[in-house]
């Protein structure tokens, strides 16, 4: 894990000195709240114009990263490689389900990855539950990912928030099902 772990320090340092907030989200954010598990892929999310992203190219690049094409201004994500630890990063300008408001940003957390002393942000649980509900190409696995998520963190969940959430996500139904699953 260091090769992530200093592909991640890396991104974060870029991103907080051209202040565009962000989150781990994905497999890699879940073991703050749920299950832990194998995850190959790292993935970011930022609350970034496509403007900004663009002008944000050129400070990942001059810090060893490569872009897997350049920004597309409808695309979801962008896949960042940093050369010096062979480690690929998709990075989420609009992940599925996920409102970039001061709320969710207030909701981040702060996490250590990989048990070191680098920290970063982490999406907070109720978001988490959201983005893996509202994913495009939802799994099985995702699911799990949620139910582990509510059966962990029962009790300490803003359901008013996640209700809210879930709701504009339109993924309520199935969210009303899994917590139905946990009781």
């Amino acid at each position: 894990m260091p090769g992530i772990s200093q592909a991640l320090r890396k991104l974060v340092e870029v991103l907080d000195g051209v202040r565009v907030p962000h989150m781990l989200i994905g497999g890699y954010a879940l073991p703050a709240y749920g299950r832990i598990r194998a995850t190959l892929d790292v993935d970011v999310a930022i609350a970034a114009s496509f403007s900004e992203v663009v002008k944000l190219h050129k400070s990942l690049t001059e810090r060893g990263f490569q872009l897997s094409s350049s920004p597309q201004r409808d695309a979801p994500l962008f896949v960042l490689t940093d050369l010096e630890n062979k480690v690929e990063i998709e990075v989420w300008t609009k992940p599925d389900g996920i409102v970039f408001d001061e709320e969710l940003l207030h909701r981040r957390i702060r996490v250590r990855p990989f048990d070191d002393d680098f920290e970063m942000f982490a999406i907070g649980p109720e978001d988490f539950i959201v983005n893996k509900l509202a994913r495009k190409d939802r799994g099985v696995q995702d699911e799990q990912d949620v139910i582990s998520v509510l059966k962990r963190r029962k009790g300490r969940l803003d359901y008013d928030y996640l209700t809210r959430r879930a709701k504009h996500a339109e993924v309520h139904g199935l969210l009303h099902t899994l917590m139905a699953k946990v009781e």
